[in-house]
């Protein structure tokens, strides 16, 4: 079994909340789905089981500026992030993120995985998307919150070069927890390219290539 990453649709909005619930357990109020889909500033990507050899399409990989995926990519993004007109049929999903696009930074807002699939490669795959989408609105720097006690999270960002930044008090509200602020350095340095690339091969070594979809 591989897994995909695609642009939330409506369609979506029951199972991503019931992944919601189930890693934010203690969230409230929950996340309007159905209106950020019409938010310009937020994005959602879920993943999603893609069975059998459907999995084993390898996604191009980012190199530079001047590579045909990175034309490709732009183009993508000057079409526009919009809902897909035809939706895909009904799919498994596995996973969602939230990011929020502010000036020259991307925020992700949140990370979540079913539990039955954690510790596949899910949560990384996601970060990629991230990474990815903020390259395609031409973010600079990519940012989030982490609780101070997830170190588990905490270890796979730093792997892909977010570095602690500040300290926000009291930030989790169901028990009154610190969070981490983390960001990356400028992600559209070659040294980051680089790093990234690496990453992503190593990501798909060990875990099978991705179907990434990142926009319409």
């Amino acid at each position: 079994m591989g897994y995909g990453l695609r642009p939330l649709e409506l369609q979506d909005v029951p199972q991503v909340a019931e992944i919601e619930k189930e890693a934010f357990p203690t969230l409230w109020p929950p996340t309007p789905f159905r209106r950020d889909l019409h938010n310009r500033l937020a994005r959602y990507l879920v993943a999603w089981e893609v069975p059998g050899s459907q999995a084993q399409n390898p996604a191009p990989a980012l190199s530079t500026l001047a590579s045909p995926f990175w034309r490709r990519l732009f183009r993508n993004e000057r079409a526009g992030f919009r809902e897909p007109a035809a939706q895909t049929p009904p799919q498994h999903l596995v996973g969602y993120e939230g990011i929020w696009f502010m000036v020259d930074e991307a925020h992700i807002t949140a990370v979540g995985v079913r539990e039955s699939q954690r510790g596949r490669g899910i949560g990384e795959l996601l970060i990629i998307g991230a990474v990815e989408m903020a390259y395609l609105q031409r973010s600079r720097v990519v940012t989030l919150e982490v609780r101070v006690s997830n170190h588990v999270a905490q270890s796979l960002y730093r792997k892909y070069g977010f570095k602690e930044e500040g300290v926000r008090k009291g930030y989790y509200v169901d028990n009154n927890e610190d969070a981490l602020i983390m960001t990356t350095s400028a992600i559209n340095t070659p040294d980051y390219r680089e790093s990234f690339q690496a990453l992503l091969r190593a990501h798909e070594e060990r875990r099978g290539s991705s179907q990434r979809i990142l926009g319409s």
